[in-house]
């Protein structure tokens, strides 16, 4: 692929800059000349089903039936084949510019899309094969751009996110049709959202205190793209600490409360705008749903405001104070039996010790499998937004 070619400005001002994975459709599209074909292997320890060979504009995802395809082994059961119709371009080095910044490129934007996408573990490689004009039709495999497996390490039988091990089927990947209709700048907070998404899927197994960090995170990326607060800061304290202002008004009346929130306005519209985007784009309850009602979460709107609030005030004194999540939040779901479906709360009694730390079962709302759910389905709505707004 063109070595050269990265975020910067374009020969046609009109579709500017834009992320590689979305300016080569752009281009592709424009009936741009190609400048080679070329493959890359996606790592994955999903059982990967089904092709997308066409109607993806450059890109196909190809199947190599890998073997053994066990939760935990990690093969290559995907190979990305990228027509490239990037032009060769300089940015503009003299000044900083983090615009369309996420820390990867276009075979990794492509990377994270598919996991959301197909809800699988999916790590982008290196480049192993080319195809240019006018040199060798049959292509040349090379190494050059080699990449190792990711690590993963699991339990087998105890997973913390079984929903994501399995078969999972490239169909689904039939939502990057929508690719070329999303503006740049909400598309390069699209992928950000998903690279957040794609680690803590990594993550999870052997380290879930990370993978509650960036599931959180990939929501509020996605929330910081839509969200535009018209409340006053003493309102957006009165709605998210109540206790906090009634205290403020008891001791200094309404302009003690404005005072203070001005002060503290930022840290409030995070939980807000969180809040509301989840509640706003968040899924239906889950179909697959243990039949004990004491390993459900209740799933009414209030509820699920106070299970969110929670869980973004773990998150924020994690990163903030180094206290982690409770420890029972980290373990994988309890299963009834053999039949059953996996629990969506950790398994506690009238309180659960661990690790040095008690807690009651109203602090520990949800467990990670189903937040991975509540995630995935409120990225994947939101997403559908996207496609739909131009």
């Amino acid at each position: 692929m063109n070595a050269n070619a990265q975020t910067g400005d374009t020969q046609d001002a009109a579709r500017l800059r834009a992320l590689l994975s979305q300016l080569n459709w752009l281009n592709a599209l424009n009936d741009e000349p190609a400048n080679g074909v070329y493959e890359y292997q996606f790592h994955s320890d999903a059982h990967i089903t089904g092709e997308f060979t066409s109607g993806l504009g450059p890109y196909s995802f190809l199947n190599t039936v890998p073997i053994p395809d066990t939760p935990g082994i990690v093969t290559a059961p995907i190979i990305l084949r990228l027509v490239d119709h990037l032009p060769e371009y300089r940015p503009d080095m003299s000044k900083k510019d983090e615009t369309f910044y996420h820390g990867g490129t276009m075979v990794d934007e492509l990377a994270a899309l598919s996991s959301l996408c197909i809800g699988a573990r999916i790590m982008a490689g290196g480049e192993s094969r080319r195809f240019e004009p006018g040199k060798d039709p049959m292509g040349r495999p090379c190494a050059w751009d080699y990449k190792p497996a990711p690590f993963l390490r699991v339990r087998p039988g105890r997973y913390v996110l079984p929903s994501i091990t399995g078969t999972h089927s490239l169909d689904n990947l039939n939502m990057l049709k929508s690719i070329p209709k999303i503006s740049p700048e909400r598309y390069v907070n699209l992928i950000r959202s998903c690279i957040a998404y794609q680690d803590a899927l990594w993550a999870a197994e052997s380290e879930p205190h990370l993978a509650w960090l960036l599931f959180v995170s990939a929501l509020e990326t996605a929330a910081n793209d839509i969200y535009l607060s018209d409340r006053s800061p003493a309102e957006r304290l009165k709605d998210a600490k109540p206790d906090v202002a009634t205290i403020l008004d008891e001791a200094g009346g309404h302009q003690l409360v404005e005072k203070i929130a001005k002060l503290i306005a930022p840290s409030l519209g995070a939980t807000k705008k969180f809040l509301d985007f989840t509640l706003n784009f968040g899924p239906n309850e889950p179909t697959d749903r243990p039949d004990q009602e004491w390993l459900r979460v209740k799933w009414s709107k209030t509820n699920l405001k106070h299970t969110l609030s929670k869980v973004y005030n773990y998150r924020s004194r994690s990163l903030h104070g180094g206290l982690p999540f409770p420890a029972p939040m980290y373990d994988p779901p309890f299963y009834f039996d053999r039949k059953s479906k996996p629990s969506e709360v950790p398994l506690t009694g009238l309180a659960s010790h661990s690790r040095g730390g008690t807690w009651l079962p109203e602090d520990m709302p949800v467990n990670l499998h189903c937040f991975h759910y509540i995630t995935r389905e409120t990225l994947i709505n939101w997403w559908r937004n996207l496609a739909n707004e131009r």
